[in-house]
């Protein structure tokens, strides 16, 4: 793993050591956003530039992959929320990119099992969802591509689900449209039920009503869509 983690460079690690020896008072998740400090953004740079090669232009949660010449759509993501956390805001462990979508919808939602942590939490089993250095997402998520609907296989994978909200593909997923609002409720309810179904059986009963409110809501998207193009 530790071979897939950014190592520092010296400027950038004279950036980081300042930043470590600041006062605990001083240390903020607003520190990150100084966009007049120009060391800052090298090492940013030099993040976002080392994780989107590392995770190959692929995003830790939703596992959408992007090849761009550009990291414009990727986001340098702390993995626990910098607000929160300040004194890991370089911590190697960490830091990812993830797509906008997902670092948007995690955003400052706890990730830990102990909120009151004052050490980095160096194992899998410190977290409550998928961590994107420490996991191995395939054991926690299965991953429909034909809908690209997200089947959790335990307690992480529920809970990446909700912190990165992935259910948000089954709402846009067709090219004809947003899904209409009542599809959308009923695909949320069946969404919930399944994350809480504890048996195959019962996933797999709820599965099939899904797909065919999906299907539903895909015909009606198509037909609104076609109308307005023969209006």
């Amino acid at each position: 793993m530790s071979s897939l983690l950014i190592t520092y460079n010296v400027d950038d690690k004279l950036k980081v050591d300042s930043y470590d020896g600041m006062d605990q008072d001083e240390k903020t998740g607003r520190y990150w956003d100084n966009s007049d400090d120009n060391e800052l953004k090298k090492i940013k740079k030099n993040i976002k530039t080392h994780y989107i090669k590392i995770q190959d232009y692929t995003c830790p949660y939703c596992k959408q992959r992007v090849e761009v010449e550009h990291n414009a759509i990727w986001d340098a993501e702390h993995i626990i929320p910098k607000d929160k956390y300040p004194n890991f805001m370089f911590s190697p462990l960490n830091l990812c990119v993830s797509c906008k979508d997902c670092n948007q919808a995690k955003r400052n939602k706890n990730v830990l099992k102990n909120r009151d942590r004052k050490t980095l939490p160096t194992t899998a089993e410190d977290y409550i969802f998928i961590h994107p250095h420490l996991d191995d997402y395939s054991k926690h998520m299965k991953i429909l591509k034909s809908s690209l609907f997200f089947i959790p296989l335990d307690s992480k994978g529920k809970e990446t689900i909700e912190i990165c909200g992935l259910l948000r593909f089954l709402y846009k997923f067709t090219d004809y449209g947003d899904i209409p609002l009542e599809y959308k409720s009923k695909i949320s309810m069946l969404s919930n039920e399944l994350l809480k179904a504890e048996s195959g059986i019962e996933q797999n009963f709820i599965l099939g009503c899904l797909g065919e409110v999906v299907e539903q809501g895909k015909q009606v998207a198509q037909k609104e869509y076609i109308e307005k193009l023969l209006a």
